[in-house]
């Protein structure tokens, strides 16, 4: 195979050295065949000018200006047209992959639509998942909101309850008890709660047997007990 492949190598590079150097003799044989009839053409106009041959200058005149236009002509490169026969056969085979490849481009026309269609329903139903999503957040904080509204005022209901009941428990204990500290005269302490109570303060209704009675509120201050508040 090796030396098949440097025979043709070998025979193409002949053919073309022989063809540039056939090239090259025809112009180099034109142009002295065209100096040749130039210098005649030359000679004998002016054998003829020299002569009074007028009609002879005439001739060699046309004649010389004929050959420089011929040899002009003939140095211009010739382009040659080949006409190649390729048969039904390859004609057919041409036309039916010509039709293959319109078939091809017209599914990957469709294909490619088909991939911008599915982008933009891809695009359409993400920013309606976005939109469902946040009308999702926005609903839940509401109720959020809601709720802890709710719970707040249900706890400050809790705690008005619970200061009411407090105040009632407060004033059912001062209602309380068989010895009233205004009608003792005296200042009055409470053994379990270590508070006393003077005769100028409102009155307040303890059991006698936790009554501690003080002449003095140093006596009182000074037996560990304080002063009511009202």
């Amino acid at each position: 195979m090796r030396e098949k492949a440097v025979t043709r190598f070998v025979l193409a590079a002949a053919k073309a050295a022989m063809l540039g150097i056939s090239i090259y003799i025809k112009e180099w044989l034109i142009i002295f065949l065209t100096l040749i009839w130039l210098a005649a053409c030359a000679g004998g106009g002016y054998w003829a000018f020299t002569h009074h041959r007028k009609w002879l200058v005439a001739l060699s005149t046309v004649l010389f200006v004929a050959g420089g236009l011929v040899a002009l002509g003939a140095s211009q490169p010739t382009v040659q047209t080949k006409t190649v026969k390729v048969g039904v056969q390859r004609l057919t085979a041409a036309q039916s992959e010509s039709r293959q490849l319109a078939a091809s481009s017209s599914r990957q026309a469709k294909a490619f639509a088909v991939v911008d269609s599915q982008v933009a329903n891809s695009e359409s139903a993400s920013e309606s998942r976005a939109d469902s999503a946040s009308e999702a957040v926005a609903s839940s904080k509401a109720s959020a909101r809601s709720v802890s509204k709710a719970e707040a005022k249900a706890a400050k209901q809790a705690a008005a309850t619970a200061s009411s009941q407090a105040t009632q428990t407060s004033r059912a204990s001062h209602k309380q008890g068989d010895l009233d500290t205004n009608k003792a005269k005296k200042i009055v302490g409470n053994r379990n709660s270590k508070i006393y109570h003077t005769p100028d303060q409102a009155g307040y209704h303890m059991n006698s047997s936790n009554a501690v009675y003080f002449n003095t509120e140093a006596q009182a201050k000074a037996a560990g007990y304080r002063k009511a508040l009202r």
